[in-house]
């Protein structure tokens, strides 16, 4: 299941946008300032007149650049900035600061600075101690009772914190207030007391909210900054951003703080400490993969156990997918093992001590607030805690690997492996062999949500490796400017890779994840399965990498994010899994590694790793996305260069506001498709083991040489390619034939075969064809081109089999 869906049914906040935070909070700044702030559901401000504010005196925080504003509830009154004009999100004058954000409510991920800067700007205000008075008084939402653990906090450091009905009564007893979106507009003379209260020295804090579902109270809050004459008033908006965020894009993250204001040391804050093992009580046990535990302090925290997934229990059936369970088809038998799981961890955790640690490649807690741990137990009485909870409950059938980014996937997922091998529990009725054949039909439409186009490493990519091409009605914004047809996928046969602009597996796209629209009519999993076989050599399944921050960014996928690609692979008879360390994974038994666009660099180990895998027959699909950030775009390039090939990421986006899904033009549909590529039928598995050519040979171009000696018109045998079968079989290439870039044409006589190993040399010039050369019969004019050529060869399909540049 996506992750955005799975996390909103279980937790008590929602979420529905992609999560790609790309700051780094979850370790101390070791500059000495806070981490990120993460400004979940947040407003901009405006000036006094309702224009952009820029004044930076009383701006204190900015969104990133990446971010925008728009008008959430529809109501046509914010005031929307312009791409080059920073968006302020907390402002600060004359003993009043404002946030555009709650920023410390009780589900606030304390992993970021949140609580650390709203305590700065107290301890600025007030000097470090003080009354702070809460209204309650005006109909708020946001009443004292939803900052519980900020309200500890504060008063651990130094501060008295109230709330209040009577906030024009209880001033007086007060050093600062806090105002949260109120329903009921202040009276006059509560302005005018509030008015009095500062210039006596007091200070107010005033927390907004996005105008989302019109939820936001911004014509009072203005009325209160304008009795207050400030300069700056809440805008009536909704701020996004979909590069840095906190789990989703209404929740920014930021580290564009105004320094100038004293509010942004580092501080011991409500953040568990990332390096730390704590010993910790069970005190629940919800499910079989969810507790909560006490620490020494007397806190509790709920525990998301990391790294696995164990079935919903019938409560809960509605938030479960059995596309996550290979082989398993019955919500009711999950159900009955969700009982089963929890039953398990009963036994196994509750009541006990256990350790509680984390994963240095995961965040402490999850986008919801939830803490991502390791549990390790004393399973067996011997009173040392070394079993380690999380891999056992995979070990024992009772969960599945969870497919983020966590350092022990590959390790879980061959436990996993062994449980379902042996019908283990859960895996029982496991039977991936009969799973339901889902959506396997000819390709008639294709769609590309958020794409990018492809191109090589020295501009366009030529049509011969091209089999599918956004319609004529879509358009590019940045990176090479195509003056034609703008291609959305290419091959690059020579080493067996592909570039795909888009993530077009992902399950955030499907109708029962959430999506508007019933998307499963397009076939974009039977293109996908039928280019994996096409470029294939091998038989086995498919593998996605997962170790690259592919799980945190919303431009990339792991294999929790592509559950329906999963089960429709299950249907037809093969396996989707995936690893987080490729450099050490078992490879050989693999025919393609799906790489989406990575947020961290691939390591020259596990290049040298993909290039052997791809050397011996494996394919390497590249999926980049538009929206992805220059950054994970040169990774995923750079692993493409170390392949061999010269196919690149455009830096682009491709938008079709005439063929797109529910009127998105940045989910454009084609079906402009170069039907020479046997890519457009029902997928039945027979490109694979060799692309369908006869036998299990496999032809390739080993060497080119372009230049003969001396004037390459009087010494045309001495221009000429040599082609090499790497397969097993021999290869009868009767019927195929080779191009140049021009289409000059050379068709391999009939009843010619080339062994395995064997090689033949095709010349330019005339002569008598033996088993190892060839003679293209030219007089006088000479075939490649000594700038630059590529050598394209089609078998008797008029199928593109492979092609080699120079």
């Amino acid at each position: 299941m996506r992750r955005r869906t799975f996390l909103s049914a279980l937790a008590t906040a929602t979420a529905s946008a992609p999560i790609s935070a790309t700051l780094s909070s979850e370790v101390r700044a070791t500059s000495g300032q806070i981490s990120p702030v993460e400004c979940y559901s947040t407003s901009s401000f405006t000036n006094a007149s309702g224009a952009e504010l820029t004044d930076s005196s009383v701006i204190t925080v900015w969104a990133e650049d990446s971010a925008t504003n728009n008008d959430g509830d529809g109501n046509g009154d914010a005031t929307l900035y312009n791409s080059g004009t920073s968006i302020p999100v907390v402002t600060a004058e004359s003993n009043v600061v404002a946030f555009g954000s709650t920023l410390v409510e009780d589900s606030t991920n304390w992993q970021r600075g949140n609580e650390e800067f709203v305590l700065n700007t107290w301890d600025d205000e007030l000097g470090g101690s003080g009354t702070v008075l809460w209204d309650n008084g005006h109909g708020q939402y946001y009443s004292l009772g939803k900052f519980s653990n900020f309200e500890s906090y504060a008063e651990e450091n130094g501060y008295t914190v109230t709330g209040t009905s009577d906030l024009a009564g209880d001033l007086g007893s007060a050093d600062a207030v806090v105002i949260t979106s109120p329903t009921q507009s202040f009276t006059t003379n509560e302005l005018r007391d509030l008015d009095d209260f500062i210039a006596a020295g007091g200070s107010v804090f005033l927390h907004g909210q996005s105008d989302y579902s019109d939820y936001d109270e911004t014509a009072n809050m203005n009325d209160i900054a304008s009795y207050l004459g400030l300069s700056f008033r809440f805008n009536d908006d909704e701020v996004l951003d979909t590069t840095n965020n906190g789990g989703a894009d209404y929740a920014p993250l930021t580290e564009e703080f105004n320094t100038s204001f004293d509010y942004f040391a580092d501080r011991t804050g409500l953040g568990l400490d990332k390096d730390e093992t704590y010993t910790v009580d069970v005190t629940e046990v919800t499910d079989g993969d969810t507790a909560t535990v006490a620490f020494s302090d007397g806190s509790t925290e709920s525990i998301r156990i990391l790294g696995i997934d164990t079935p919903e229990k019938p409560a809960s059936s509605s938030a479960e997918r059995v596309q996550e369970w290979e082989g398993i088809e019955s919500l009711d038998y999950l159900g009955t093992w969700g009982d089963n799981a929890t039953a398990y961890a009963q036994d196994e955790l509750d009541g006990k001590t256990v350790d509680l640690s984390f994963d240095s490649e995961e965040p402490v807690r999850d986008a919801f607030g939830r803490v991502l741990g390791y549990i390790h137990y004393d399973a067996d009485g011997d009173g040392t805690r070394d079993d380690f909870y999380n891999r056992n409950a995979v070990r024992d059938g009772f969960a599945r690997v969870y497919g983020s980014g966590f350092g022990y996937h590959d390790d879980f997922w061959a436990a996993e492996d062994a449980a379902r091998a042996s019908g283990t529990n859960v895996w029982g009725e496991s039977d991936p062999e009969n799973t339901t054949e889902i959506r396997n039909r000819a390709v008639d439409g294709l769609f590309f949500p958020t794409t990018a186009s492809v191109m090589t490493s020295t501009g366009g990519v030529a049509d011969s490796r091209v089999p599918v091409y956004a319609e004529s009605t879509a358009t590019q914004n940045g990176g090479y400017a195509y003056s034609d047809d703008i291609p959305l996928a290419a091959v690059d046969e020579s080493v067996n890779v592909a570039m795909l602009g888009s993530p077009l597996i992902d399950e955030g796209y499907e109708s029962d994840e959430g999506f508007d629209v019933d998307t499963s009519g397009y076939e974009n999993f039977v293109f996908l399965t039928n280019l994996i076989d096409y470029l294939s050599d091998t038989t086995g399944d498919v593998l996605i990498d997962g170790g690259h921050g592919q799980f945190d960014a919303g431009y990339a996928l792991s294999n929790d994010d592509a559950a329906y690609y999963q089960r429709f692979l299950e249907g037809v008879g093969i396996s989707f899994e995936q690893s987080n360390s490729l450099d050490t994974f078992d490879l050989s038994t693999w025919r393609a590694i799906v790489v989406t666009t990575p947020v961290s660099a691939f390591t020259q180990s596990e290049i040298d790793a993909l290039s052997s895998f791809a050397a011996d027959g494996g394919a390497v699909i590249l999926i980049g996305a538009g929206t992805a950030p220059s950054s994970a775009r040169t990774n995923l390039n750079d692993l493409a260069s170390g392949l061999g090939s010269d196919l690149r990421l455009n830096d682009d986006q491709v938008t079709d506001g005439s063929n797109n899904i529910n009127g998105d033009s940045a989910i454009p549909t084609t079906a402009v498709f170069d039907t020479s590529f046997p890519l457009f039928e029902a997928y039945d598995g027979s490109l694979g083991d060799g692309d369908g050519d006869d036998g299990s040979g496999d032809l390739t171009v080993a060497e080119i040489h372009e230049d003969a000696a001396g004037s390459d018109t009087d010494n045309l045998n001495d221009e000429y390619v040599v082609f090499e079968n790497a397969g097993s079989g021999d290869l009868d290439l009767t019927g195929w034939y080779v191009q140049d870039e021009v289409e000059k044409t050379y068709t391999f006589p009939n009843g010619f075969t080339l062994g395995s190993g064997e090689q033949v040399t095709l010349h330019t010039g005339t002569g008598t064809d033996t088993q190892t050369d060839l003679y293209w019969g030219k007089t006088g004019t000479a075939v490649w081109n000594n700038g630059g050529d590529t050598v394209f060869v089609y078998d008797d399909g008029d199928n593109l089999h492979t092609s080699k540049s120079y």
